[in-house]
């Protein structure tokens, strides 16, 4: 290494800066200055890291929680939890991808996120790119796939075709990010597919998703369910408010069904019933893996496995909303969006005019 290449490494005005978003406080989303722009230290992968150029990423619920809960004032924190973008370096260890490879993926919380210019993820969190989509279109898969495979996962079922004809899911919430992506997968399997929706535009888009039927959440849901001889139900995705919808859990699940809930609880919740008749209930919360370490490849092989379902046009992507560029104006109004709680599909930021 020559002289000139120690002191760029080793000397901090020598580092590469990357532009980011984010903020340093728990300001609401009306604030002018809730959002900030900075040039911070672009980071370096370890051994079993990308360095990914983020060309796109998107806007989820969790966001909003971070932020509104976030306590570490004075400290610039970048979310961001969708992502795709191109391999610029990788780790020393690094196995499935290479410089140049297309990805995408969902990170972890514990790290800085993909509203930025670079991002380093762990490579067993990573899946290849569809080839056939856009970058918007790819950036608004990754959280919402995973968790719709982990759901599935918990209920015991594999992505595969038709592994559960005459089976019955009841999926609360269905126009949402996760929702949207789970009414694909389940029909996929060859589940009957119920969900809820209210609004014309939401009924249209899950209808537009192969839901069977649709249920309005304004109405007594156990008594639609009765019209539409769905009383009883195999499966139950919680993807909304776990407390309001669980005397409605205990009255639809069949004996020995499975419960799966993304959503957590604002106060206790009575699993007791479940117990005479064989029932199961599941947290799912797909950042876990990636937060501590464990299994985090079968998320990786998730990602694949979605990215070749997307591209066979199996399932379509879930974007219905897209901002061009990273800036703290389109980072607040797709914020905004999430924030007003009716927003169907995904919001997504394209980060500058070459990923288009």
């Amino acid at each position: 290494m020559s002289l000139f290449d120690k002191i760029k490494k080793y000397w901090p005005f020598g580092k590469l800066k990357m532009r980011a978003i984010g903020f340093e406080r728990a300001l609401t989303i009306d604030k002018q200055n809730v959002f900030i722009a900075k040039n911070v230290l672009q980071p370096s992968p370890a051994d079993h890291e990308l360095l990914v150029k983020v060309y796109a990423s998107a806007i989820n619920p969790v966001e909003i929680k971070m932020r509104r809960g976030y306590q570490n004032d004075g400290q610039f924190r970048i979310l961001g939890f969708d992502a795709t973008g191109e391999v610029v370096a990788v780790g020393t260890h690094v196995s499935k991808f290479a410089i140049g490879d297309l990805v995408y993926y969902a990170g972890v919380q514990i790290k800085q996120g993909a509203h930025a210019q670079y991002q380093v993820v762990n490579e067993s969190l990573v899946g290849h790119a569809p080839v056939n989509l856009s970058v918007s279109e790819t950036a608004a898969m990754p959280l919402t796939a995973i968790t719709a495979v982990e759901i599935l996962q918990s209920f015991g079922f594999d992505v595969t075709e038709n592994v559960a004809i005459g089976k019955s899911i009841l999926i609360l919430n269905g126009a949402g990010g996760v929702g949207s992506t789970l009414i694909q997968l389940a029909k996929y399997l060859g589940l009957t597919v119920i969900t809820t929706a209210s609004r014309p535009e939401s009924v249209t888009w899950v209808k537009s998703l192969g839901a069977d039927y649709i249920l309005d959440y304004h109405q007594n849901l156990h008594e639609q369910l009765m019209q539409i001889k769905h009383d009883k139900v195999d499966y139950i995705a919680m993807l909304q408010d776990t407390n309001s919808y669980w005397p409605l859990v205990l009255e639809s699940i069949k004996p020995f069904g499975r419960i799966a809930s993304i959503v957590e609880t604002s106060g206790p919740i009575d699993i007791g019933p479940l117990k005479n008749i064989g029932a199961q209930f599941n947290w799912v919360f797909m950042f876990a893996k990636g937060n501590y370490g464990v299994d985090m490849s079968s998320q990786g092989e998730a990602l694949n496995k979605i990215a070749e379902l997307l591209d066979r046009q199996v399932i379509k992507s879930t974007l219905t909303k897209t901002y061009n560029g990273l800036n703290v104006e389109n980072m607040q109004q797709a914020t905004q969006d999430v924030e007003n709680g009716h927003m169907i599909g995904k919001v997504v930021i394209i980060h500058d005019e070459e990923a288009l």
